[in-house]
């Protein structure tokens, strides 16, 4: 799908952009006339993905290495996407992981991850962006999940740390909004990336009957690229007003 909007002279951090919704994202920024530069921490990944928006596209591309649960990266990523663009307008954090299976049987070394990825992540990023989004008046927003609003068998861990993003944008909404910076996010439902496909085991013995109520009304899964598209109207100029808001792009998943 191809959606229009403008981005012409705003600067861009997209973290997770090697891949899923962090790639379409970044391809929708860049197609729209912004300066972006895409994280991941795989970088053999990032190096594809900006090698290709930049045959797509032109512009201002450039890809950074990062580990967003590591607060060290987190600073360097912020310093280098200064070096890179001279300002900082729209931080969008999308990088994060995905791990199921029963409570009872998740180790605490993939809890201790997902939570660091998923949530640390995102804290760190906007900590060390938000003195320079408030020269510029900028914006975060950052991606949460369906999992954030409704409990999701299997996956506590996910769970958690999605439900944990919602709580941090709107405490990040809350300071700031005064001050100029928006705080947003998005909480998509199923979406068609690789990480949900790699994500998709729920361990022997899983109640399916159960898992099956978790499909979206609409009976199909998201394109990243509608993602994209919610992410880049919470940014723009169309959505002036709007902090703190959770969008949900679920395809009614959480309808009922």
């Amino acid at each position: 799908m191809s959606f229009s909007f403008d981005f012409k002279a705003k600067a861009v951090l997209v973290t997770g952009g090697a891949s899923g919704i962090g790639y379409a994202t970044a391809d929708l920024f860049s197609r729209s006339g912004a300066d972006v530069v895409i994280a991941d921490i795989n970088e053999e990944g990032l190096k594809a993905a900006a090698a290709k928006l930049k045959a797509a596209h032109g512009g201002k591309l450039f890809a950074v290495s990062c580990d967003s649960s590591n607060p060290d990266s987190c600073t360097r990523l912020i310093d280098e996407s200064l070096k890179l663009l001279g300002k900082l307008d729209i931080v969008c954090n999308i990088a994060g992981v995905l791990a199921n299976g029963p409570t009872e049987d998740f180790s605490d070394e993939r809890w201790l991850k997902v939570l660091s990825v998923n949530l640390n992540g995102p804290f760190f990023i906007s900590k060390r962006a938000i003195p320079h989004l408030l020269e510029s008046k900028g914006c975060i927003v950052n991606v949460a999940s369906a999992a954030g609003l409704v409990g999701i068998p299997y996956g506590a861990a996910y769970s958690a740390s999605k439900s944990g993003i919602i709580g941090l944008t709107k405490a990040m909404a809350a300071e700031y909004a005064r001050r100029g910076v928006r705080v947003n996010a998005i909480c998509p439902g199923h979406v068609l990336t690789p990480m949900t496909a790699g994500g998709a085991d729920f361990g022997p013995g899983s109640d399916m009957e159960l898992l099956s109520r978790l499909s979206p009304l609409t009976g199909k899964g998201s394109d990243p690229s509608e993602m994209a598209a919610a992410i880049a109207y919470l940014a723009s100029d169309a959505a002036v007003n709007a902090t703190g808001t959770i969008l949900s792009v679920d395809g009614g998943q959480t309808a009922i």
